[in-house]
């Protein structure tokens, strides 16, 4: 059964709703990543404001839904820059201009993220006025910056009207572009909602389409290959049947976690009863045999195998303990993991 053609898998009316789904979707969710709503940047505001506000909602629908609210936002968005330049740059420039020694005042334009806001913060600064003097009369706008619940927000947060209204504006503009995505959303959940059996089955058959397609690529880079499943009744011995393969053969296994290019040592495998594998520690028991269950659990599951070649017969059952964890990756056996614990429980300051 192929996977490519739906009908496989569904019968025309499931097939028919996919497609009826799939349209509807199309027609409204931004799969483009909303190339064509970026967020709005301007240099003498931090772009980590604009960000944290319109990452909320834009990008998440297309914008022919909702050009009029983006509009909005992107004017009220000039609007605060024009703002900040008229009413913070001359403060900033004057605090910049001015002669102090080390430990003199500061100023910058910094975004409070607590508070979602842009703000004047300034580092022992203190509004003076010396009358003619540049950014007079933005010195003379500055007042303390306030919270949601009007209280002071501390010594070094300065705004000034124009900045809140500016502000202010453009959080409403926001709230509105966030309710309508909100709206079209639920619009759309709702005439979804008679094919949300069709929509849960097709998602899962997409998941599992692209976990065997991204199986089947890293299988193929590593140079896997796919197994011959061979009827068996286990490693039962037949008379009659002699001549049938039994057991499982397996040519150039490699250890499923290294890659073919980091020199990994291949086993052969034959196996048509019961082993008994014995080894010097450090010797690859582990690895060997972490290596044989995961060739028969990926054969029997129709999936490819990390061997040159490989004859693998169906198991009612697969187990697989370890006294204690290697570390393959470490090129570390059970042993040494377990004598290294040994050693640091005995360590005492």
């Amino acid at each position: 059964m192929s996977l490519e053609n739906p009908a496989n898998v569904l019968g025309p009316l499931q097939v028919a709703g996919c497609e009826v789904a799939s349209s509807k979707i199309g027609e409204v969710i931004s799969l483009d990543s909303g190339n064509d709503q970026k967020i709005n940047s301007f240099s003498l505001i931090p772009h980590e404001f604009f960000e944290d506000v319109e990452s909320k909602w834009k990008g998440r629908i297309k914008r022919i839904h909702i050009d009029d609210v983006f509009t909005a936002v992107q004017k009220a968005a000039e609007a605060l820059h024009i703002a900040v330049a008229e009413d913070f740059v001359p403060v900033v420039s004057r605090i910049k201009a001015t002669l102090a020694p080390l430990g003199g005042p500061r100023g910058e334009i910094s975004y409070a993220r607590e508070h979602e806001a842009v703000w004047f913060k300034g580092k022992r600064f203190t509004p003076n006025l010396w009358a003619g003097s540049p950014g007079e009369e933005q010195i003379k706008q500055l007042r303390h910056a306030l919270d949601s619940k009007g209280k002071k927000v501390g010594e070094e947060w300065f705004t000034t009207p124009k900045v809140e209204a500016a502000l202010t504006r453009y959080h409403e503009a926001n709230a509105k572009a966030i309710e309508r995505v909100l709206e079209i959303l639920r619009e759309l959940a709702t005439e979804l909602h008679y094919n949300i059996n069709i929509l849960v089955f097709s998602s899962t058959l997409l998941v599992i389409a692209k976990a065997l397609f991204a199986h089947a690529s890293e299988g193929r880079r590593r140079r896997w290959v796919f197994p011959t499943l061979a009827e068996s009744n286990g490693f039962e011995v037949d008379v009659k049947s002699l001549d049938t393969i039994h057991g499982m053969k397996i040519v150039g296994l490699s250890p499923y976690w290294f890659h073919i290019a980091e020199g990994v040592v291949r086993n052969d495998v034959d196996m048509q009863s019961l082993f008994i594998l014995t080894g010097p520690n450090g010797g690859g028991k582990s690895s060997l045999l972490r290596s044989i269950c995961a060739a028969a659990l990926l054969g029997i599951c129709g999936l490819m195998v990390p061997a040159e070649s490989a004859v693998i017969p169906y198991f009612d059952s697969i187990t697989l303990h370890m006294k204690s964890y290697d570390s393959p990756a470490d090129k570390k056996s059970s042993f040494q993991v377990c004598y290294w614990l040994v050693l640091l429980s005995d360590v005492h300051p």
